[in-house]
């Protein structure tokens, strides 16, 4: 497997959505028009948060470029940011609180989501100026916070305007399959490091096996960075996660390389990847190679699980 271009990595800038985790256990989904009976309730910060928080926990200085709301929910999401150490940027957006993520995890460990957007889906363009990137950033960019119409075109002005020798991270997320093609373009096209779980990329590729859907995403990375007078790019890699197995990486030109994990017993998989991702690029700060990095990101993700189960 191959190693990408050294680039220094000093802080992990992410414009990922933090939110409010609404968690709970459900013995199964309820049926349409069922019901049953949760345990187990918890709420702490999510989504955004999980992955700066393993980030920072590994040592690496981490920033929120993103936005919070003024409320209760907005309030714990900022005390947990502080709590972990993770600088914040942006003043609250007024009368709009943090959003809501429901999360019902079913015996198997197994995650469903229901999200209820807020504040975090208003991240202003002219916020930006308050959030200067510096090429030794790894910038951090997920695919709910392109759903959100204002927080798009805040990414897209970021991404336009991303230093050449910044690190650019993205986790397309479960909604991923469904991002404006423009904007999956753009991604593609920028990304040094792609990573989702195996169901993510299926959707994305169609491919069942996730050696061939990391091959494939590997392959669109190459493909989408290289210019009409510029070779393929070689130094971008795809990270499908598979679970208590680990994850497959895959580089252009190469086979997909599988990196287990510690075998552990699955409680819940809500925030695994996420964690996952956060211990990845601190990894890489570190000066790890990405097999490597991949080991210490598997350990963190189980790590995290014990650490935050409710």
């Amino acid at each position: 497997m191959s190693t990408p271009e050294v680039r220094p990595i000093e802080r992990l800038v992410s414009f990922g959505t933090v939110l409010v985790d609404v968690v709970t256990r459900v013995p199964a989904l309820p049926e349409r028009g069922g019901d049953v009976f949760g345990s187990g309730g918890a709420m702490l910060a999510g989504g955004g948060y999980t992955a700066m928080a393993a980030a920072r926990r590994a040592g690496l200085v981490t920033v929120h470029a993103g936005s919070t709301g003024t409320g209760p929910f907005g309030d714990l999401a900022r005390a947990a940011l502080a709590a972990a150490g993770i600088q914040t940027v942006l003043a609250p957006v007024p009368a709009v609180d943090t959003g809501l993520c429901l999360v019902l995890v079913d015996p198997s460990g197994e995650r469903t989501f229901v999200t209820l957007p807020g504040a975090e889906g208003l991240l202003e363009p002219a916020m930006l100026g308050q959030v200067p990137l510096r090429p030794t950033d790894a910038v951090l960019v997920s695919g709910y916070g392109l759903l959100h119409p204002v927080t798009r075109s805040a990414i897209r002005a970021a991404l336009a305007g991303l230093p050449p020798a910044a690190t650019l991270v993205v986790d397309p997320g479960p909604l991923g399959h469904e991002l404006d093609p423009v904007d999956l373009a753009a991604l593609f096209a920028r990304a040094d490091w792609w990573t989702c779980n195996h169901r993510e990329a299926t959707l994305l590729t169609g491919r069942a096996d996730p050696r061939l859907a990391a091959a494939e995403l590997a392959e669109r990375l190459a493909a989408a960075g290289a210019g009409a007078d510029a070779p393929p790019r070689a130094t971008a890699h795809a990270v499908v996660r598979i679970g208590a197995e680990g994850c497959i990486l895959a580089a252009p030109g190469h086979p997909p390389f599988h990196v287990s994990a510690v075998p552990a017993s699955v409680v819940s998989t809500n925030g695994a990847g996420d964690a996952h991702t956060g211990s990845l690029v601190a990894a890489l700060a570190a000066g790890r190679g990405p097999i490597p990095a991949l080991r210490l990101a598997n350990g963190g993700a189980l790590g995290y699980l014990l650490w935050s189960e409710p």
